[in-house]
């Protein structure tokens, strides 16, 4: 891999879009040289922009401090305008590095590098156009060897940085160098994500220690919610048996006493139309009875002839008498009076006599009657036996003429009582064939009126036992609708309950509603929540789990990084203090340099009041992490120097190229920009940097900005940068194999 292009557009003094195309370059490999000289030179006046080229390098390559990019804020890096150029609204650095090799760690042939950045702020990332992280790019350069902050770039002032730095930061620099900064930066994410992942593991656990007392909770509702499930579809089950068996015995008793009723109401109807009809016909007959033939006018008539009979027969009687006592010779006889008066006051008793005769009926009566007539008829002799006779010499004569009369009319009398009899018997006749009708239908009349009574309590009997039923069927239904549910209700009205008799299954469903009772409600959608609770506490439980795994396995993979880290970096340091000694030799003639690592215990190295606060695992986790640095120590041909920084500016700046050369060789690095890194250099220490830069850059290809002849010498392509009234930087470029191979020609 090498830098094939670099483009430049917006970056500081670079305006325009600039490209810097370098020579095609191959590492030389066992006795094969490199395809061409690895050194390219960019020259220029002071103040031209030739340190842009090594910043945008720097930038595009991730750098983030502003301080060390020789600016105050991010927008610095942007080309801030001139009096004849207006600024800038971005600032882009491309880098194409050739991967025909496939060294870079990436599958393309060619990686395209790029970092724009816009006045508002926002800035991007792409490799090969496609955006990305700043950490994608930092392990993509660290894979392929080389980074922004160690000997890639390396500036005027990093050269004595390099000696001038702690042990602890020149560690940074040489973990860089020795090739352990990709292991470092896995190392670093997989520290980050057991960070990560111990504090997802926390928190999931403490999710867990939350949610388990719940999902126990959940899950013994969740069996009360069965158990009530089981105990309902039992009661539903008791309580289909129980009601539906109800429901139907009570619907059966209806349907049987309705059938009754009507039965017993067309009997009733049936009955009581027959016994409208008896009194109907009573009725009529009664009726009859009242409009037959003058019945009682006839009796009437009857009882007033045999009265006018019966008084003619007593007048015709007393005349007789009257007539005998004047005729015979007895004085008695001769001097009886008889009383007219009394004996028509008799007549008249002996006529409502009479007429009680004709209207006596029971025995009784006619009792009372015969006493009645005794008394009448004892009077009546009295009255005729006390009479006196008539001392009239005309009396006999009137007598008997009267008598004739009497007699006469006595006759025509019982002709009539005869003739009114008759009548009267005729009448009787008839009425007693009506009566007998009569009492056949009133007998009739009373056995249907107590066979419409017998109906009419039965019926009534009926309908109250019906009104009883229907009730109970209310109640019946109005319990069914307070006890089971609607899908219940219609099918226990749907049921047909099983034949037999019923079971006493009350006390099976009290028992089911007590145990209920017992268990409580329980919101139905306790199974939904156990559900997801169930189910969260399953996945957290498998995420812990996951996450445990993975812990050990980030684990295991960060000592493992360890182990390689710390093999490479002793394997690296050990062939650069090697060639840190020998380049240390040969710039300075002699002499002799080390390198040496440097552990420091990081609690020993905390105050005694620092330490104090600590706890116990974090005093015993200081206790076993160390600090490693790395002291450099330089010792001048004829001189004896116990420090480095007892060094002169040239000793210094050879020392740092030694130690440089020194891990471009042992590491190399696919290009290395150096800038005025032999600025402090006289002309003979020039020369050797000369010599040893030829060398190394069969192996690594340098970008060098240079004021140093000797350097330019090494150079296959050189650039020069200068800068117009307008303050835009400007490239000009010479290809010096091609002019001296032109240069040949015209000789």
């Amino acid at each position: 891999m090498y830098l094939e292009k670099l483009e430049i557009q917006g970056f500081k003094s670079f305006a325009h879009k600039t490209t810097l195309t370098f020579p095609a370059f191959a590492k030389a490999s066992a006795g094969k040289p490199s395809v061409a000289a690895g050194i390219a030179a960019i020259v220029g006046p002071n103040g031209s922009g030739k340190s842009n080229i090594a910043d945008a390098v720097r930038w595009v390559l991730g750098e983030q401090s502003l301080k060390t990019l020789r600016g105050k804020k991010s927008e610095d890096v942007i080309f801030s305008g001139s009096g004849k150029k207006a600024r800038l609204g971005f600032a882009e650095v491309a880098l194409y590095l050739n991967n025909e090799d496939l060294s870079g760690g990436i599958d393309y042939k060619e990686i395209i590098i790029k970092r724009r950045l816009f006045r508002d702020g926002t800035s991007e990332y792409l490799i090969n156009n496609s955006k990305v992280r700043l950490t994608d790019v930092q392990l993509l350069l660290a894979q392929a060897n080389f980074g922004h902050r160690t000997y890639s770039v390396i500036g005027q002032g990093m050269v004595d940085a390099i000696l001038a730095a702690s042990p602890f930061e020149r560690k940074e620099f040489f973990d860089e160098a020795t090739g352990v900064k990709q292991y470092q930066i896995k190392r670093e994410q997989a520290l980050h994500k057991i960070v990560t992942t111990e504090a997802n593991l926390t928190q999931i656990s403490a999710l867990l220690r939350e949610i388990t007392p719940r999902l126990r909770q959940l899950e013994r509702q969740k069996e009360k919610l069965e158990k009530r499930s089981q105990i309902e579809a039992k009661l539903r089950g008791l309580q289909l048996e129980h009601y539906s068996f109800l429901w139907r015995k009570t619907e059966a008793d209806l349907k049987r006493l309705a059938q009754k009723r009507n039965e017993l109401a067309a009997r009733h109807n049936a009955a009581k139309i027959e016994v409208d009809r008896l009194s109907g016909r009573l009725e009529i007959l009664e009726k009859e009875q009242k409009n037959a033939p003058a019945f009682e006018a006839l009796q009437k008539k009857y009882q007033e002839a045999l009265s006018r009979k019966s008084e003619i027969s007593f007048e015709v009687r007393g005349l007789e008498k009257e007539l005998v006592a004047l005729t015979s010779q007895t004085p008695e006889r001769k001097a009886a009076n008889i009383d007219a008066a009394a004996l028509a006051r008799e007549a008249k008793k002996l006529s409502s006599f009479l007429q009680k005769v004709s209207q006596a009926k029971t025995a009784d009566d006619w009792q009372k009657l015969q006493t009645e007539a005794r008394a009448l008829q004892t009077e009546l002799e009295r009255l005729l036996e006390t009479k006196s006779p008539e001392k009239d010499g005309n009396a006999k004569e009137k007598i008997s003429k009267h008598l004739e009369a009497l007699k006469q009319t006595l006759l025509s009398a019982s002709q009539e009582a005869s003739q009114a009899e008759q009548a009267l018997s005729e009448a009787r006749r008839k009425e007693q064939g009506a009566t007998s009708e009569v009492f056949s239908l009133q007998k009739s009349y009373q056995i249907k009126q107590q066979e419409l009574a017998r109906l009419s309590n039965e019926k009534n009997q009926v309908e109250v036992e019906l009104a009883r039923v229907e009730t109970r069927h209310e109640d019946l239904s109005q319990e069914i609708s307070k006890e089971a549910s609607e899908y219940l209700q219609k099918e226990i009205k749907a049921t047909s309950s099983p034949a037999g008799e019923a079971k006493d299954l009350w006390p099976q469903i009290a028992r089911a509603k007590h145990d209920l009772e017992m268990i409580g409600g329980i919101d139905p959608e306790i199974s939904q929540e156990y559900s997801t609770t169930k189910e969260r506490h399953d996945f957290l439980s498998t995420q812990a789990a996951d996450l445990k795994n993975a812990l050990e396995k980030t684990k295991q993979v960060e000592q493992e990084l360890g182990v390689i880290i710390e093999r490479e970096f002793n394997s690296a340091f050990t062939d650069i203090e090697k060639g840190f000694n020998e380049f240390f030799t040969l710039l300075f003639g002699g002499g002799k340099s080390s390198l040496e690592l440097h552990k420091e215990n990081e609690l020993e190295d905390l105050s005694e009041e620092m330490a104090l606060s600590l706890n116990e695992e974090e005093r015993d986790k200081l206790a076993r992490s160390f600090r490693i640095g790395i002291e450099i120590k330089a010792t001048p041909s004829g001189k004896r120097v116990s420090n480095i920084n007892m060094l002169s500016g040239g000793e210094r700046a050879l020392t740092s190229i030694a130690l440089i050369c020194a891990i471009i060789r042992a590491n190399p690095s696919p290009f290395v920009v150096l800038d005025e890194v032999d600025a402090a250099l006289d002309e003979a220490n020039s020369l050797r940097f000369a010599a040893i830069l030829e060398k190394l850059s069969r192996h690594t290809q340098f970008i060098t900005i240079t004021h140093n002849r000797a350097t330019m010498e090494q150079a296959s392509i050189l650039y020069g940068v200068t800068m117009g009234d307008d303050g835009v930087s400007k490239l000009l470029s010479v290809d010096l194999e091609k002019a001296v191979r032109t240069a040949d020609l015209h000789r």
